[in-house]
Protein backbone atom coordinates (compact mmCIF):
# COMPACT_ATOMS: atom_id res chain seq x y z
CA UNK A 1 0.00 0.00 0.00
CA UNK A 2 1.55 3.18 -1.05
CA UNK A 3 1.11 6.75 1.02
CA UNK A 4 -1.84 7.80 -0.74
CA UNK A 5 -3.58 4.73 -0.93
CA UNK A 6 -3.34 4.66 3.16
CA UNK A 7 -3.99 8.29 3.07
CA UNK A 8 -7.26 7.83 1.00
CA UNK A 9 -8.36 4.42 3.48
CA UNK A 10 -7.85 6.72 6.18
CA UNK A 11 -10.12 9.76 5.28
CA UNK A 12 -12.89 7.08 4.75
CA UNK A 13 -12.71 5.47 7.92
CA UNK A 14 -12.76 8.99 9.85
CA UNK A 15 -14.71 11.21 7.72
CA UNK A 16 -17.82 11.23 10.48
CA UNK A 17 -14.82 12.38 13.01
CA UNK A 18 -14.39 14.88 10.19
CA UNK A 19 -17.75 15.95 10.18
CA UNK A 20 -17.81 16.40 14.30
CA UNK A 21 -15.04 18.71 13.82
CA UNK A 22 -14.91 20.70 10.90
CA UNK A 23 -18.34 21.42 9.86
CA UNK A 24 -19.31 24.28 12.00
CA UNK A 25 -15.92 25.67 12.41
CA UNK A 26 -16.19 29.20 11.26
CA UNK A 27 -12.47 30.66 11.37
CA UNK A 28 -12.56 30.06 7.24
CA UNK A 29 -15.76 31.76 6.05
CA UNK A 30 -14.39 35.45 5.70
CA UNK A 31 -12.16 33.71 3.30
CA UNK A 32 -14.86 31.99 1.54
CA UNK A 33 -16.65 35.29 0.95
CA UNK A 34 -13.73 36.99 -0.08
CA UNK A 35 -13.90 34.39 -2.83
CA UNK A 36 -17.17 34.52 -3.68
CA UNK A 37 -16.50 38.43 -3.86
CA UNK A 38 -14.35 38.07 -6.69
CA UNK A 39 -15.93 35.26 -8.72
CA UNK A 40 -18.85 37.98 -8.90
CA UNK A 41 -21.35 35.89 -11.36
CA UNK A 42 -24.32 35.20 -9.66
CA UNK A 43 -24.91 31.23 -11.28
CA UNK A 44 -21.24 30.85 -11.92
CA UNK A 45 -20.27 27.20 -11.99
CA UNK A 46 -17.81 26.17 -9.16
CA UNK A 47 -15.67 23.19 -8.67
CA UNK A 48 -14.75 21.78 -4.94
CA UNK A 49 -11.92 19.64 -4.76
CA UNK A 50 -11.41 17.81 -1.21
CA UNK A 51 -14.67 18.31 -0.48
CA UNK A 52 -14.95 16.36 3.34
CA UNK A 53 -18.04 16.20 4.80
CA UNK A 54 -19.06 19.22 2.46
CA UNK A 55 -18.39 22.29 4.98
CA UNK A 56 -17.38 24.77 2.16
CA UNK A 57 -19.79 23.48 0.00
CA UNK A 58 -22.61 24.48 2.58
CA UNK A 59 -21.26 27.65 3.51
CA UNK A 60 -21.01 28.56 -0.24
CA UNK A 61 -24.46 27.26 -1.33
CA UNK A 62 -26.24 29.03 1.95
CA UNK A 63 -24.31 32.55 0.86
CA UNK A 64 -25.26 32.06 -3.01
CA UNK A 65 -27.80 29.71 -3.45
CA UNK A 66 -27.63 30.68 -7.46
CA UNK A 67 -23.93 29.10 -7.83
CA UNK A 68 -23.72 25.32 -9.57
CA UNK A 69 -21.15 23.36 -7.64
CA UNK A 70 -19.83 20.51 -8.28
CA UNK A 71 -18.25 18.70 -5.46
CA UNK A 72 -15.55 15.88 -5.63
CA UNK A 73 -13.69 13.87 -2.82
CA UNK A 74 -11.98 10.61 -3.28
CA UNK A 75 -13.36 8.89 -0.02
CA UNK A 76 -17.06 7.63 -0.84
CA UNK A 77 -17.99 7.99 2.67
CA UNK A 78 -17.27 11.70 2.39
CA UNK A 79 -19.01 12.18 -0.50
CA UNK A 80 -22.17 10.36 1.51
CA UNK A 81 -21.94 13.19 4.41
CA UNK A 82 -21.09 15.59 1.85
CA UNK A 83 -24.84 14.76 -0.16
CA UNK A 84 -26.47 14.65 3.43
CA UNK A 85 -25.38 17.79 4.31
CA UNK A 86 -25.85 20.06 1.06
CA UNK A 87 -28.39 17.61 -0.93
CA UNK A 88 -28.91 20.51 -3.94
CA UNK A 89 -25.01 20.28 -4.80
CA UNK A 90 -23.78 18.04 -7.38
CA UNK A 91 -21.11 15.04 -6.31
CA UNK A 92 -18.57 13.04 -7.80
CA UNK A 93 -16.07 10.26 -6.37
CA UNK A 94 -12.61 12.12 -7.97
CA UNK A 95 -9.06 11.61 -7.08
CA UNK A 96 -7.61 14.66 -7.19
CA UNK A 97 -4.98 13.47 -9.46
CA UNK A 98 -7.85 12.96 -12.49
CA UNK A 99 -8.85 16.36 -12.30
CA UNK A 100 -8.13 16.39 -16.12
CA UNK A 101 -10.88 14.01 -16.39
CA UNK A 102 -13.45 16.33 -16.00
CA UNK A 103 -15.00 17.98 -19.61
CA UNK A 104 -16.49 21.19 -18.09
CA UNK A 105 -14.68 24.50 -17.59
CA UNK A 106 -15.77 26.14 -13.87
CA UNK A 107 -15.78 30.27 -12.59
CA UNK A 108 -14.31 28.85 -9.45
CA UNK A 109 -12.29 26.33 -7.95
CA UNK A 110 -12.04 25.97 -4.29
CA UNK A 111 -9.06 23.04 -2.56
CA UNK A 112 -9.52 23.25 1.03
CA UNK A 113 -6.64 21.63 2.36
CA UNK A 114 -5.63 19.31 0.12
CA UNK A 115 -2.49 20.06 -0.29
CA UNK A 116 -1.34 18.81 2.45
CA UNK A 117 -1.85 15.36 1.33
CA UNK A 118 -0.36 15.59 -2.31
CA UNK A 119 3.12 15.73 -3.13
CA UNK A 120 5.06 18.65 -4.58
CA UNK A 121 5.46 17.14 -7.86
CA UNK A 122 1.48 16.37 -8.02
CA UNK A 123 0.91 20.02 -6.69
CA UNK A 124 2.29 21.83 -9.50
CA UNK A 125 0.43 18.99 -11.49
CA UNK A 126 -2.89 20.12 -9.83
CA UNK A 127 -2.21 23.75 -10.57
CA UNK A 128 -1.74 23.24 -14.58
CA UNK A 129 -5.43 21.17 -14.14
CA UNK A 130 -7.42 23.64 -12.68
CA UNK A 131 -5.70 26.33 -14.41
CA UNK A 132 -7.27 25.01 -17.75
CA UNK A 133 -10.50 24.12 -15.92
CA UNK A 134 -11.09 27.98 -15.34
CA UNK A 135 -12.56 30.42 -17.94
CA UNK A 136 -10.71 33.24 -18.41
CA UNK A 137 -10.32 35.52 -14.99
CA UNK A 138 -11.88 32.32 -13.04
CA UNK A 139 -10.77 32.69 -9.24
CA UNK A 140 -9.23 30.14 -7.38
CA UNK A 141 -8.77 29.37 -3.81
CA UNK A 142 -6.46 27.12 -1.61
CA UNK A 143 -5.31 26.65 1.86
CA UNK A 144 -2.62 24.67 2.82
CA UNK A 145 0.03 24.39 6.24
CA UNK A 146 3.26 26.21 4.87
CA UNK A 147 6.55 24.21 6.25
CA UNK A 148 9.26 22.59 5.08
CA UNK A 149 9.00 20.05 2.54
CA UNK A 150 11.45 17.79 4.20
CA UNK A 151 9.18 17.47 7.50
CA UNK A 152 6.62 15.65 5.36
CA UNK A 153 5.62 12.86 6.61
CA UNK A 154 2.79 10.37 8.53
CA UNK A 155 1.03 11.36 11.23
CA UNK A 156 -0.77 9.21 13.38
CA UNK A 157 -4.51 10.08 14.70
CA UNK A 158 -5.45 9.14 18.53
CA UNK A 159 -7.29 5.98 16.32
CA UNK A 160 -3.74 4.89 15.33
CA UNK A 161 -5.03 5.30 11.79
CA UNK A 162 -2.65 7.07 9.05
CA UNK A 163 -2.25 9.58 7.05
CA UNK A 164 1.03 11.05 5.20
CA UNK A 165 1.00 15.24 5.47
CA UNK A 166 3.17 17.48 3.11
CA UNK A 167 4.31 20.32 4.43
CA UNK A 168 4.36 22.99 1.52
CA UNK A 169 7.01 26.11 1.06
CA UNK A 170 5.44 29.53 0.56
CA UNK A 171 7.37 30.36 -2.32
CA UNK A 172 7.57 26.77 -3.55
CA UNK A 173 3.56 27.14 -4.20
CA UNK A 174 3.97 30.97 -5.30
CA UNK A 175 6.02 30.05 -7.58
CA UNK A 176 4.00 27.55 -9.14
CA UNK A 177 1.29 29.17 -9.38
CA UNK A 178 3.01 32.45 -10.71
CA UNK A 179 4.71 30.49 -13.14
CA UNK A 180 1.47 28.52 -14.57
CA UNK A 181 -0.04 32.33 -15.00
CA UNK A 182 -2.59 33.10 -11.96
CA UNK A 183 -2.51 36.34 -9.92
CA UNK A 184 -2.52 36.38 -6.82
CA UNK A 185 -5.29 38.49 -5.34
CA UNK A 186 -5.41 37.69 -1.36
CA UNK A 187 -3.11 36.27 0.61
CA UNK A 188 -4.37 35.19 4.44
CA UNK A 189 -2.99 33.75 7.37
CA UNK A 190 -5.50 32.30 9.70
CA UNK A 191 -4.31 30.69 13.35
CA UNK A 192 -6.00 27.23 13.99
CA UNK A 193 -6.03 26.37 17.45
CA UNK A 194 -4.92 22.33 17.63
CA UNK A 195 -6.32 19.93 20.20
CA UNK A 196 -3.26 20.20 22.31
CA UNK A 197 -3.51 24.10 22.59
CA UNK A 198 -0.80 24.56 20.12
CA UNK A 199 -1.72 27.10 17.37
CA UNK A 200 -0.89 26.45 13.75
CA UNK A 201 -1.04 29.29 10.74
CA UNK A 202 -2.87 28.15 8.25
CA UNK A 203 -1.83 30.22 4.34
CA UNK A 204 -4.74 31.25 2.34
CA UNK A 205 -3.98 32.13 -1.12
CA UNK A 206 -7.10 33.32 -3.80
CA UNK A 207 -5.82 33.63 -7.42
CA UNK A 208 -7.10 34.50 -10.79
CA UNK A 209 -6.62 33.13 -13.96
Amino acid sequence: MDSYEETHETWNRMAKLYEEVFMDLDIYNASYDQFCELIGTEEAAILEIGCGPGNITKYLSKQQPSYKILTTDVAPNMIALAQKNVPNATFKILDIRQLHTLKKLFHGVIIGFALPYISKEDTIQLFKNVYEKLYSEGILYISFVAGNYKDSGFIIGSSGDRSYFYYHHIDAITEALLSQGFIIKRHLEVPYKKRNDTTEIHTILILQK
